[in-house]
């Protein structure tokens, strides 16, 4: 199951260009404790998106992806820290509340007359702090950044390129602040290991299926956001 759930986040990544972490945090969760969800995501998220870079640094809109990782490194650590020391039944509903809402907004269409370019400049470094908050602390970073570049007034491959160089940052800091902290261990290494290959096939498929069939990301990552997260709070509160 964490196998077919590694290689569905992988897909969803590599066509979006973000998503991976939220959508196998979300399925993870249903058997694991955050504490040790959210390093090998972390670690994984990082790796799979190597192949993205080159095309990502192209695309990569420099003064919001700049703006977006000052706010991102001025956050992380704080969650990160978060993630080590709050209780762990607290963390689950936490982080699928948080992509539940976020896959909400994503879903909401702006009127156009309040789409503006500007906004691409003046909201990057509070979208950053928000994002890199919630990326150490419950891996679930992308809502904050979808909702904010998806009304940015980016081209869709600006926005791509943008959050894949963002998240590889968020996610490189997130894991240094963690082993800072000493929060990983080799029980999550192993198990990031076991689901590297699925990942990064997953990621090489939604790269093939991006090329050949665009679509709107806005509809594809609020639709699997909702659906996830809904599922995750579900299955939390039965069990408890």
């Amino acid at each position: 199951m964490f196998m077919f759930l590694s290689f569905f986040a992988g897909v969803v990544r590599g066509y979006s260009g973000f998503g991976f972490a939220m959508v196998l945090t979300l399925g993870l969760l249903t058997r694991l404790a955050p504490a040790q969800v959210i390093p090998v995501v972390l670690m994984l998220d990082l790796v799979c998106s190597v192949s993205l870079w080159p095309g990502a640094l192209k695309t990569l809109h420099t003064g919001v992806g700049a703006r977006l990782i000052v706010g991102m490194l001025l956050a992380v650590p704080l969650g990160a820290l978060a993630l080590a020391r709050l209780p762990e039944q607290w963390m689950a509903p936490v982080v699928a509340g948080l992509c539940f809402l976020g896959g909400g907004l994503v879903l909401i269409k702006p009127p156009v007359h309040k789409v503006s370019r500007a906004l691409a400049t003046h909201w990057a470094l509070p979208a950053g702090l928000a994002s890199g908050l919630v990326t150490a602390m419950a891996s679930a970073g992308g809502p904050p950044l979808v909702v904010y570049l998806l009304r940015s007034g980016l081209s869709t491959a600006s926005v791509r390129g943008t959050a894949i160089v963002f998240f590889a940052a968020s996610s490189a800091c997130a894991l240094v602040s963690l082993w800072l902290l000493h929060a990983l261990s080799r029980d999550q290494l192993s198990l990031a290991a076991t689901l590297l290959l699925p990942a990064l096939a997953g990621n090489l498929m939604g790269q093939w299926l991006f090329r050949r069939k665009p679509m709107s990301l806005q509809l594809v990552i609020g639709v699997l956001l909702v659906l996830l997260s809904a599922a995750t709070l579900i299955s939390h509160f039965i069990s408890a």
